[in-house]
């Protein structure tokens, strides 16, 4: 708490302070007296006042607590800082006084961020969640958005996967929409769309689904100070139509008044694959070949031959692993070098920081350059001005993941009897039995090597501001905000050829290169005015003005069959005219804002919140242009009444209640009018069509949030606690109306597209709580444990049809696969599939039921999956189809456990996600028995046969797909417990360390991802989202395992050093 609130205090105002003192009445000093002011913690104070008792003498200690002041002979020195007792000491012909200050409860006023501007966390009405930067320092991740999993109540984090500086997905408080449910992040007051810029991986085939890169990786988290979670819709109003899915405010660090401080952060870590999985080892393979060829010819009456090299699997080694060939040791490095400080009326903080981050699965990196500066100023008394900048750029080589032809899918099912590289040194695709070439002509290790897939990124965020101080507690704030992006991407592949097996390992070669560019830039200017009256009314009132704006610009190009292989749009002529592609785009977004909001409170009793923002958007007609979010909220703090002043147990109890609205506006640009697309076809020339049916009617999804709240202090302040209810209700859906194929309108991309209307209805509710225990506190040892516990469930009440739903759908080689079907009723992403009832063992079965198929070997047969009749009409079609399970989890749990003694310290974090269902798409895949050659999970060695008819496991079958329809066969439990954390770090002595002019010197070893405890049969249960945009290709697919590139397990070694 204590360092959180020196992060917080205005350094001006201690500036002011020290310069007024400073200049006082001096006449009477006679002596010199110089010393140290530490805390509690015996951590150096900057910032305290020390004044000469009686007079305007006095002074304000620097960055190391130190402090200088002439004074009487008979002088009095006093020390007071805002949340510690104030004391007093004689000075007594002293020339040295050092002094430990205590902190002192009743006054310590915690500061919270809640979006233009901060108040005291005492005031505060709404549900917020903080975290500071020390609980998510020094972990080895690219982006902070993966740092806060399992810390803060009612936020759900899920990585996408462990691609090097991949995105991950948060959710605030459940589902809000099937138009996206990314929270809005604010950097200093930059407001940073989720969204990244990314290439069009799936142009080289296995990259569907996979998010390219996190929307935090360009910033270095060794720069946050803070953050700030807006969890209710009272306190996300301020920020009107952008706030649907909660905001999350991030604050970078600041100097302070005082001498100059030069630090030097860095670790190095190694990186592997937390569990391979268990398929067909060379033996193994051999075994099951022989096995299945002969089903095979006994089936068709065949004489498919048994490869010989097979005959004694005994004999034979392992094989290839092509598991251990993909994946790699990889590695982790972080360093960055800070100054901050600040002198007379100026304070600065300024960074260099560089991140690399080798993957596990070869082929894929991610680097960053950053650079940030934070510098604020008191110009004038009435004016100070500032600004600050984040530049960086990053270089992303991605992984092709998340498909049925990527390097992840297709190394589980390449045949172990084949190498990689023959004798040559050529790579190996297919092997030849006899005459005949067989298995898979994909070669994984050629793919992720050669293949290059690459997202260059160069981004700059930052504010410059100026605040003139017309009367005490008044202030009028001007500020502008940018974020300009250029990003590059690069896909690529050459063409591979073994000459002589006469067959190509990577065909054809492939390029596309594609540039986008934007430029979103915002203008603020607020009133604030804070004031207390009687000493008992608190009064703190914002209102203000906002117009921001977004362009945007990209080109893409592409070319296959290169000549020789360059990768260049200039090399020679493609060669096949349906591969050469040159496109773009652009456009522009617009929004003027009028907001307000009043905080009042009463003698630290009551508290009253009431917020009004008006947003006026382009992506909207002259019918709804301007849409209204009203919040309001308020508080009770019980103790502070005369009745509850002296519970026992409780120290301090705080009721809250609120309501307010927010909204959505991602939707695509100008549907609320006519749009065209522009064609060539080839016998006509060029063209164009219409693109969408307008509806001029368009207005904003609306999110109406109530929420109570309970913060309680307890034994001493042993124990802090905080629950909130809420019910969340998202209508006005923007979705497309959904017609039948008669209208000649769809939804797919070539398609002139549906109207888009306002209808539908999503209804969370949850718990969320938070509790910490300050189990011991003593002068050289302490412990404490943090518990965040979270709870939702979401309904979709209603869309636009009675009949309409929300699809998920995979695109498996040109066919399309319904994994996901939401309808009013159920939970937004649940799957969908036929149920299972076993294996048709019996005549009398295989006659029950009317499949399509004829009842013979090569037909419906003995071993083959038996399906409910869902409906009882004695026909098993896509009539017998329901939801079979649910990827929302029950709830989850992080558990944080903080221990220190005298210089050491160590930290253990655990995550813990409860319920919540995976379907696991891999799996259909390595148990699909449906192609000879192919490798398959060891679990197919105990599948149905004529001798182990109780298998759970049905027959090799490559006659017909019933045994691959989409089931709850493949749908898992995804409950897991992982020990996510574990930190362990010494503090060097101070005494030791001042000799060589250090600070302060700290040596850690961290572990990341150590142990998980779950029985999902993945590589990992953690999956996060390949879609939650209704209007994508994809739909709603949430927790799918598609070949996910497994997150890393990580261990690190770091230093930090301070001068």
């Amino acid at each position: 708490m204590l360092n959180h609130y020196l992060r917080k205090l205005s350094k001006r105002r201690i500036m002011l302070v020290a310069l007024f003192c400073f200049y006082g009445q001096i006449v009477l000093a006679q002596n010199q007296v110089s010393g140290t002011v530490l805390d509690n913690n015996k951590e150096p104070m900057p910032g305290v006042t020390v004044l000469e008792k009686g007079t305007t003498n006095g002074t304000a200690s620097d960055t190391d607590g130190k402090f200088q002041l002439t004074v009487s002979d008979n002088a009095t020195l006093l020390f007071s800082f805002i949340g510690f007792s104030p004391q007093e000491v004689p000075v007594n012909g002293q020339s040295t006084i050092d002094i430990v200050l205590e902190e002192d409860i009743s006054m310590l006023g915690e500061v919270v961020v809640i979006g233009y501007g901060s108040i005291e966390k005492s005031n505060v009405t709404t549900s917020i969640s903080s975290l500071d930067q020390k609980k998510i320092e020094n972990l080895p991740l690219a982006g902070v958005d993966q740092a806060i999993q399992g810390r803060l109540a009612g936020v759900s984090v899920s990585s996408n996967g462990g691609q090097p500086g991949g995105g991950v997905s948060v959710r605030i408080r459940g589902l809000t929409s099937v138009n996206g449910n990314e929270p809005l992040y604010v950097i200093d007051g930059v407001p940073i769309a989720a969204e990244s810029n990314s290439l069009n991986q799936n142009f080289l085939g296995g990259g569907e689904g996979q998010t390219t890169q996190s929307v935090l990786a360009t910033l270095n988290p060794s720069d946050i100070e803070s953050i700030d979670v807006l969890k209710d819709a009272s306190a996300q109003a301020i920020y009107g139509s952008r706030a649907a899915n909660g905001v999350v405010l991030i604050t970078t660090k600041k100097g302070k008044i005082g001498e100059g401080k030069l630090t030097f952060n860095t670790f190095y870590g190694v990186q592997t694959i937390p569990k391979k999985l268990d398929v067909l080892d060379l033996q193994e393979y051999a075994r099951y070949q022989s096995a299945v060829t002969a089903e095979i010819n006994e089936v068709t009456g065949g004489n498919t031959p048994v490869n010989p090299e097979y005959a004694d699997p005994s004999i034979l080694g392992h094989g290839t692993d092509w598991q251990d060939e993909i994946y790699q040791k990889g590695s982790v490095q972080s360093n960055v070098l800070a100054l901050s400080g600040g002198q007379n009326k100026t304070n600065y903080y300024f960074s260099l920081g560089q991140f690399n981050q080798k993957g596990i699965l070869i082929g894929t990196d991610f680097e960053r350059y950053s650079l940030r500066a934070n510098v604020d100023s008191d110009l004038k008394e009435w004016l100070t001005a500032g600004f600050s900048i984040n530049a960086s750029r990053s270089n992303q080589r991605i992984g092709l993941t998340d498909a049925f032809d990527a390097v992840t899918s297709v190394v589980l099912y390449n045949s172990p009897s084949a190498p990689v590289r023959d004798v040559h040194g050529d790579y190996v695709g297919q092997i030849r039995v006899g005459n005949s070439l067989v298995g898979n002509p994909s070669n994984p290790v050629a793919q992720a090597n050669l293949r290059d897939v690459r997202s260059i990124n160069s981004r700059l965020i930052g504010s410059v501001y100026g605040e003139i101080k017309f009367i005490e507690g008044l202030s009028l704030r001007n500020e502008l905000n940018y974020d300009y992006t250029l990003a590059d991407g690069k896909a690529y592949q050459p063409f591979v050829e073994n000459e002589e097996l006469n067959v190509s390992i990577i065909s054809p070669s492939k390029l596309m290169e594609q540039r986008n560019q934007s430029l979103y830039y915002v203008i603020k200017n607020y009133l604030t005015y804070s004031k207390t009256f009687g000493s008992v009314h608190n009064v703190y009132v914002t209102l203000g003005h906002e117009a921001q704006h977004n362009k945007y610009d990209y080109l893409q190009a592409s070319r296959v069959n290169l000549t020789l292989n360059l990768p260049s749009l200039n090399a020679g002529e493609g060669g096949n005219d349906s591969g050469e592609m040159i496109g773009g785009g652009a456009g522009e977004w617009a929004m003027e804002s009028y907001f307000g909001r009043l905080n009042y409170a009463y003698k630290d009793k009551y508290a009253l919140s009431a917020t009004l923002r008006a947003d006026g958007s382009s992506s909207f007609g002259s019918n709804n242009r301007w849409g209204y979010f009203p919040a309001v909220s308020a508080a009770w703090t019980i103790t502070n009444e005369p009745f509850a002043s002296d519970l026992p147990v409780v120290n301090s109890l705080k009721l809250r209640a609120g309501y307010g609205v927010v909204g959505n506006q991602n939707t695509g640009a100008n549907l609320y009018t006519a749009n065209v697309n522009l064609v060539n076809i080839s016998a006509f020339g060029n063209g164009s069509v219409p693109a969408n049916v307008p509806n001029p009617d368009l207005g904003w999804e609306s999110v109406v949030t109530y929420n109570t709240g309970i913060d309680a202090s307890l034994l001493e302040s042993k124990i802090e606690l905080s629950v909130d209810l809420y019910k969340k209700v998202s209508t006005d859906m923007l979705l497309n109306t959904q017609l039948g194929a008669f209208s000649g309108l769809g939804t797919e991309w070539d398609d002139i597209k549906t109207p888009v209307t306002n209808d539908g209805q999503i209804t969370n509710r949850g718990i969320d709580i938070s509790l910490t225990s300050n189990n011991i506190s003593k002068e050289n040892l302490t412990w404490s444990t943090t518990a965040v516990f979270s709870h939702y469930k979401n309904e979709l009440d209603f869309l636009n049809t009675s009949d309409a739903a929300v699809k998920g759908e995979f695109d498996e080689y040109g066919t399309k696969s319904l994994v996901a079907y939401t309808q009013a009723g159920y939970p937004v992403g649940v799957f969908y599939g036929y149920v299972t009832d076993g294996l048709y063992t019996t005549e009398e079965e295989l006659n029950s039921l009317e499949t399509g198929l004829d009842v013979k070997p090569d037909g419906l047969w003995y071993g083959d999956i038996k399906y409910k009749d869902l409906d009882g009409n004695g026909i098993i079609d896509d009539q017998d189809v329901e939801v079979i399970g649910d990827p929302n989890p029950d709830f989850t749990l992080g558990l944080t456990n903080t221990v220190s003694y005298k210089g050491i310290d160590l930290s253990v974090f655990v995550y813990g996600s409860f319920g919540g269902d995976i379907f696991n798409y891999t799996r259909r895949q390595t148990e699909a028995m449906n192609s000879l050659y192919n490798n398959q999970s060891a679990s197919v060695l105990d599948r149905y046969t004529a001798d182990n008819t109780g298998a759970d496991i049905p027959r090799y079958n490559q006659w017909h797909d019933n045994n691959r329809r989409i089931s709850d066969r493949y749908i898992e439990d995804g409950t897991y417990v992982r020990l996510q954390n574990v930190q362990l770090g010494y503090n060097f002595p101070k005494a030791l360390l001042s000799k060589a002019k250090i600070s302060a010197l700290k040596l850690y070893i961290s572990g990341q991802n150590l142990l998980t405890f779950t029985d999902y049969s993945g590589y990992d249960p953690e999956l996060g989202k390949i879609s939650d945009q209704a209007t994508s290709s994809k739909g709603i697919l949430i927790n799918v395992d598609n070949g996910r590139y497994p997150v890393p397990r990580a261990y690190t070694v770091g230093l930090n050093i301070e001068f």
